[in-house]
């Protein structure tokens, strides 16, 4: 028998993790989007491929970003007692499996109850502020029934995720008092947190724009930025409108003017609250090229009774994971409403 130590308490006991149930524990590590998955390496061989294939779904910034990074344990490996403390850990098992047995019992399954393939989550199993999903396999079939619950595990893993990103991104309560400002002067309503600025600029000829933005904690490292225009009703909404509509202001209310790169954008159509809307993504670059700063962008162009109103989201982020951020920005693009009148 090897014993190793585990924290403050509990053990690698023959292969196997034991909990850490009555001991004190410390804060989970690592980054959020990093996934520690405890299964076999016998078994992991067998699945990897598929299981990369799911959970690490790219997202496009500037290029194809995966959205989380996967790295796998087997339960009985010296390094699996550091990362069993990672904020995110997966951990597939059949119903004797002693890691599973821990996480079912901090979520209070009895696991004899549960079908194979069943996924659950549970919190702060071996570390505070860690998300275990946990999955059943079916004995003699676990490489089928962990490929076939993978999608699941997404899911989970995906809104959990989400949340964790809602929680960070309103730390700082959002600005309802900015919102319902905006509302009385500029027809329409958006929600940012209360650490975003706030800047209002007249067009002339009654026209106004406002720019919402976080440079925290330091305008060379991170970014984000929220314009919204308007204008008379359009006649229609088109990507060629939007981009055009952009290039107008990039130059003139942004830190440095900007060039589209469109090559690789989205256009979607669709209603935002009864009404009709389009969305634009494409790519933004340091247009003097002294530096070469660039990143992602989502335009909405939403019509409203009296006005069709501009949004463009954009973000600065070099040489980080970019997933985080396009959710917020996301988040503060759905918040968009139009108020009456507006």
């Amino acid at each position: 028998m090897r014993i190793h130590p585990f924290g403050t308490c509990a053990a690698l006991l023959s292969a196997t993790l034991l909990g850490l149930s009555g001991c004190s524990k410390q804060t989970a590590f690592g980054e959020a989007n990093s996934l520690i998955i405890f299964g076999s390496e016998s078994l992991w061989q067998q699945v990897e491929e598929e299981t990369r294939a799911v959970l690490e779904p790219t997202i496009f910034t500037t290029r194809d970003e995966k959205q989380y990074e996967v790295s796998s344990v087997d339960p009985g490996h010296p390094s699996a007692v550091d990362l069993i403390l990672f904020r995110n850990v997966l951990v597939f098992g059949t119903e004797d499996d002693p890691l599973l047995m821990e996480a079912a019992s901090a979520a209070d399954h009895d696991l004899a109850a549960l079908e194979p393939g069943r996924v659950f989550q549970t919190r702060d199993v071996w570390a505070l502020g860690q998300t275990v999903t946990a999955v059943l396999l079916r004995s003699g079939r676990e490489a089928e029934s962990w490929i076939a619950a993978l999608p699941s595990v997404l899911h989970a893993v995906d809104t959990s995720y989400r949340r964790y990103v809602l929680r960070r991104m309103f730390a700082t309560p959002p600005d309802t008092a900015l919102a319902a400002d905006l509302g009385r002067r500029f027809g329409f309503s958006i929600q940012v947190p209360e650490v975003y600025d706030r800047v209002a600029r007249d067009l002339g000829g009654g026209d106004s724009l406002v720019i919402l933005r976080n440079d925290n904690p330091d305008p060379s490292e991170l970014i984000r930025s929220v314009l919204v225009a308007w204008r008379p009703g359009a006649d229609s909404l088109t990507k060629e409108l939007a981009l055009e509509w952009r290039a107008e202001f990039d130059g003139t209310h942004y830190n440095v003017p900007q060039r589209i790169d469109d090559t690789s954008s989205s256009v979607v159509g669709f209603l935002w609250e009864g009404h009709p809307a389009l969305e634009v993504t494409g790519i933004w670059q340091d247009e003097a090229g002294d530096f070469p700063a660039a990143g992602p962008f989502t335009v909405w162009l939403v019509d409203c009774p009296a006005r069709t109103y501009f949004v463009d989201a954009w973000l600065y982020s070099p040489n980080r994971p970019k997933y985080e951020y396009m959710l917020q920005l996301q988040q503060i693009l759905g918040s968009f409403r139009c108020v009456t009148g507006g």
